[in-house]
């Protein structure tokens, strides 16, 4: 598959305009490998290790690549979300939708 979907430390609005042309690109090339059979995963995983900081801008770009998987029946998953994002996505109530486990301790 394309080389995996690592999310950055700061994912603000100050950060989306950059991330969305580096997704586009990643998500035009993963989409060719899974149509030409090189890669059948069922599930889109993102590593959302390294997120320190989120804001709302950076949710609705995460929704909008979820909704782009979604389309090709592709679901999206964050891998490892920090305790940051995981609290951003269930205060937000977009947790479900991003496959984001809640972070420890937080109601989801």
């Amino acid at each position: 598959m394309a080389e995996t979907l690592s999310l950055p430390a700061e994912l603000t609005i100050y950060t989306v305009t950059e991330q969305r042309a580096r997704w586009l690109a990643w998500l035009a090339q993963a989409t060719r490998e899974r149509a030409s059979g090189r890669s059948a995963d069922d599930v889109c995983c993102v590593d959302a290790t390294a997120v320190t900081e989120v804001d709302g801008a950076g949710l609705q770009l995460l929704l909008a690549l979820a909704r782009e998987l979604a389309q090709a029946q592709w679901p999206l998953r964050l891998v490892r979300p920090s305790a940051g994002l995981a609290q951003a996505c269930a205060a937000l109530g977009v947790a479900d939708a991003l496959g984001c486990a809640a972070a420890p301790g937080t109601a989801r």
